[in-house]
């Protein structure tokens, strides 16, 4: 990977996308679209990340489409969400000539981003079963450098009654462990509640993109838990030494 230009070579800059819940639905693939063409025209951008719901129903023909969106040449990590199905996304990644893993590993100037995959087929809440640990704390120990963890369900309430009630990540306290065991954790990356997300977890800091296909509405309004006229947005994620510098970017209604 060639050093990013911009910044004199030393910081991996990271677009972070999340939730785009396509359906084969116009408006949905424009929204997705639009972010992604954004992200084409930013030159210092090495290297992309989606945290889940890339399909709203699992179906090949969803994934094929997202696949098919995405830029040639950017080295990408995806990792599922609680509406993606183990088998065809699977089978998408095969046919997109990636690697067939649900917890992926992406390495980008001496840190490397490592997925873990908090889904079960058909349920809404999130679960790192103990294999995802295991697997994780392996390509943890065998990092070059600084270690960034990536999951679709963030493991801390958002304060959304049924976000945090019903679609939560079941067992955070494996995660906890997991990050107070290796110093070289130094974030979490994650989506699910389709809204920008900054905090702490067991000591680092764990941050959320904003949602594609709509925005978490505020104050545990239920009907409808979401707002899809919001404009859809993307974090950028640029890592200095210990440190994430994190920009929330939203589309201005022009750009759909």
């Amino acid at each position: 990977m060639p050093a990013n230009p911009t910044n004199g070579g030393a910081l991996p800059v990271i677009a972070h996308l999340s939730d785009p819940h396509l359906d084969l639905s116009p408006g949905r693939s424009r929204r997705l679209r639009a972010v992604l063409d954004l992200v084409r025209d930013l030159p210092f951008v090495d290297g992309l990340l989606v945290t889940g719901d890339l399909a709203d129903h699992g179906a090949a023909t969803e994934y094929a489409e997202f696949f098919g969106a995405l830029p040639d040449g950017l080295p990408t990590l995806v990792v599922p969400g609680n509406h993606d199905l183990s088998a065809p996304l699977l089978a998408a990644l095969s046919d997109a000539g990636r690697g067939q893993t649900l917890s992926g590993t992406l390495d980008l100037d001496g840190v490397r981003i490592v997925g873990m995959d908090t889904h079960v087929d058909a349920r809404d809440d999130g679960f790192l079963a103990p294999e995802s640990i295991a697997d994780a704390r392996d390509r943890i120990a065998s990092a070059p450098g600084h270690v960034v963890l990536a999951m679709h369900h963030p493991p801390v309430p958002v304060g959304h009654d049924l976000a945090d009630s019903l679609y939560r990540l079941t067992n955070p306290e494996a995660l906890e462990e997991l990050v107070a065991e290796h110093d070289q954790v130094i974030g979490i990356f994650t989506g699910h509640v389709h809204s920008a997300l900054a905090t702490t977890f067991s000591g680092v800091p764990l941050l959320g993109a904003p949602g594609i296909v709509s925005t978490m509405r505020l104050g545990s309004k239920t009907d409808p838990i979401a707002d899809t006229t919001a404009m859809p947005g993307f974090a950028l994620h640029t890592i200095d030494s210990t440190h994430i510098r994190t920009v929330f970017h939203h589309l201005s209604p022009s750009a759909l």
